[in-house]
């Protein structure tokens, strides 16, 4: 049965979202985590080819982490009335206040970068990204559509490393890469660059079991866990720990030999720390700010079967209604945000101060509830209340539908009533 929240504003919401929490234990297996891994290809520019597990530079390592960059142009800004339609263009910064920027589009303008926008998947959507420049690629999505990008994040320029099913560990340099290729495995691996932490996360708004970033960095067993203690400084290797319990600006660290540790005076363990993410099947992935951390406890491997190969089917064209507030019902392509096309593509909000990034794919409507903020239905049954993002509030640049090949509208955000997405 889905679950629906009555609230007064904004403001009320907080976190009363959180219903859908008593439902959710998300049991994805520490044994499947073979399948959860980035493996592929990498070609060189002089013809060299080496296939076997990849690692993003020092961070992206399983399929549910995400690529950031920013689109080089923006196709769908010809289909703007040039006359009279306003829309909002967002920076990459969030606390800026030069986020939004009024622009009144016409044709000399189209291809400015400054128009350009964020672009964001996770890697089990993409077939395969080619190096174009320093910091430009063309990426091609399981779907065999291709986005040009360029910079807007360090997974841009950044080194590579591949386990080369023959050789061991290779390094290479962003400009010595040609293409790389994103496949399964036809055998099983027996190196990797390592387990992912899988654990059950214990927060002031429920509790979430899946796969973790913790500080946005640490996210295999064998990284560490750094503090100071009582007798000096510590690196605690996350396969050793049972369990870390949050004590005012520092962390209980209890160790799988029942020994325990009290760690502070670092961000792994202080008020400093950048976030815990956790990785939600079926939903996304949440981003968890320290005030909201109660614990976090390391859970033993499972031997249920793996959702990891389930979870990317081919990128689709986004597809729904759209009702408007003057009772128009509209159905067709959707471009959301007037750049957001592909289901595989990412919906960003915030509530709390707690950062969820969900796939198109995984939610079933939008309602707009006013200037700041949007109900968001997924299609599991939950129902969550986002804010302070573009995607989700009146920063959102416009809604444009095309009905049939020759014919589309486009609505502002205070236009729509409601977005039924379809598969």
């Amino acid at each position: 049965m889905k679950k629906y929240l009555q609230i007064q504003s904004w403001y009320q919401v907080s976190f009363l979202l959180f219903l859908l929490i008593g439902s959710i234990t998300i049991t994805t297996p520490v044994s499947a985590q073979n399948d959860c891994m980035l493996y592929g290809s990498i070609t060189t520019i002089e013809g060299k080819t080496y296939e076997g597990p990849i690692r993003w530079g020092d961070e992206e390592v399983f399929l549910s982490d995400i690529f950031n960059s920013e689109k080089i142009s923006n196709p769908y800004l010809k289909y703007l009335n040039k006359s009279n339609f306003k829309t909002n263009y967002k920076s990459s910064s969030r606390s800026s206040n030069k986020d939004w920027i009024n622009v009144s589009v016409d044709n000399k303008r189209h291809n400015t970068n400054y128009l350009a926008r964020k672009f964001q998947c996770r890697f089990g959507d993409i077939k395969s990204i080619t190096i174009t420049g320093r910091e430009s690629v063309n990426l091609e999505l399981k779907s065999e559509k291709y986005i040009n990008l360029s910079g807007g994040s360090n997974d841009v320029n950044t080194r590579i490393s591949i386990i080369d099913i023959e050789l061991g560990m290779l390094s290479l340099n962003w400009n010595k890469i040609d293409v790389i290729k994103f496949f399964r495995p036809k055998q099983k691996i027996s190196d990797s660059f390592g387990q992912g932490i899988y654990g059950k996360l214990t927060t002031t708004q429920g509790v979430f079991t899946g796969f973790v970033q913790w500080d946005h960095d640490e996210r295999l067993l064998d990284d560490k866990l750094d503090g100071k203690s009582s007798d000096g400084d510590l690196k605690i290797p996350f396969r050793k720990i049972k369990n870390i319990t949050k004590q005012e600006n520092a962390c209980l660290v209890k160790l799988a030999s029942g020994r325990e540790i009290e760690l502070y005076g670092t961000n792994d363990v202080n008020s400093s720390n950048k976030g815990i993410i956790v990785n939600l099947p079926n939903i996304g992935r949440a981003d968890f700010h320290w005030k909201h951390f109660i614990s976090f406890e390391i859970l033993e491997e499972k031997t249920l079967e793996s959702l990891c190969d389930k979870s990317f089917p081919n990128s689709e064209r986004l597809y729904g209604k759209v009702f408007t507030k003057t009772g128009e019902e509209l159905e067709g392509v959707i471009v959301y945000d007037l750049d957001e096309a592909m289901d595989s593509e990412l919906l960003n909000g915030y509530n709390d101060d707690i950062k969820f990034s969900i796939p198109f794919r995984n939610i079933e409507s939008i309602k707009p509830m006013a200037n700041n903020y949007a109900a968001v239905v997924l299609k599991s049954g939950e129902k969550l209340f986002l804010g302070d993002q573009a995607d989700v509030s009146n920063k959102n640049a416009g809604i444009l539908i095309f009905t049939s090949s020759e014919e589309f509208s486009i609505f502002k955000w205070d236009e729509i009533e409601k977005i039924v997405f379809q598969n």
